[in-house]
């Protein structure tokens, strides 16, 4: 009797053994060889979940961007914070992934100026995915009196365009905690915040 496959829980497989492989030895360094090695599969085994390499690199990206946006949805939906504070989370948490060893050498993998397609792949799921929730937090900042813009939804794509543009710059990694911080000052600035902190 042939054994049945659960087509997800492998294809989470690969991903998980490829992220591990990247954070060990770099994106650059790893060939679809060492995954499979790593996952105890065979080559063609790989070619039945993944197309590619980049492939398996936009899996693991999108299992990243899924973490990010959980951490953000579990700050922006924290009771009895405010709106500033909710901000101030969402930055904690995108700095945090920017000095997190596992992901660092895949963000800059994905900034290369050759990987700028898959880079865009990965934003057109994940920035659509994050509107709504600084919308929430920018209606809630008018809501209290924080934050003065009309156009909640206008601003909340600025913000995340600029806070975005911090990495598209060119900002090296180790640069972008204090780059995410003074974006975060200047998009509060920008909504109007005169308090503490901007």
């Amino acid at each position: 009797m042939p054994r049945i496959v659960d087509r997800t829980a492998r294809r989470s497989e690969l991903a998980a053994a490829a992220a591990g492989i990247f954070a060990e030895r770099g994106v650059a360094n790893t060939a679809v060889s060492d995954i499979v090695k790593a996952a105890g599969v065979a080559q063609g085994t790989f070619y039945l979940y993944f197309e590619s390499k980049d492939d398996v690199v936009l899996a693991v990206v999108d299992g990243i961007a899924q973490q990010l946006i959980a951490q953000i949805r579990a700050a922006v939906d924290a009771a009895g914070s405010t709106a500033v504070e909710k901000f101030l989370a969402l930055r904690d948490v995108f700095i945090a992934a920017d000095i997190d060893a596992s992901t660092v050498e895949l963000a800059d993998f994905m900034h290369r100026r050759e990987n700028r397609p898959l880079h865009d792949r990965m934003a057109e799921q994940f920035v659509p995915a994050l509107i709504p929730l600084m919308e929430s937090i920018v209606s809630q900042g008018v809501a209290e009196g924080a934050f003065r813009v009309r156009d909640t939804h206008a601003a909340a794509w600025f913000v995340l365009g600029g806070l975005q543009s911090a990495e598209l710059s060119g900002t090296p990694a180790e640069r972008m905690p204090a780059a995410i911080t003074a974006a975060t000052g200047f998009a509060l600035r920008a909504l109007g915040y005169t308090g503490a902190g901007s």
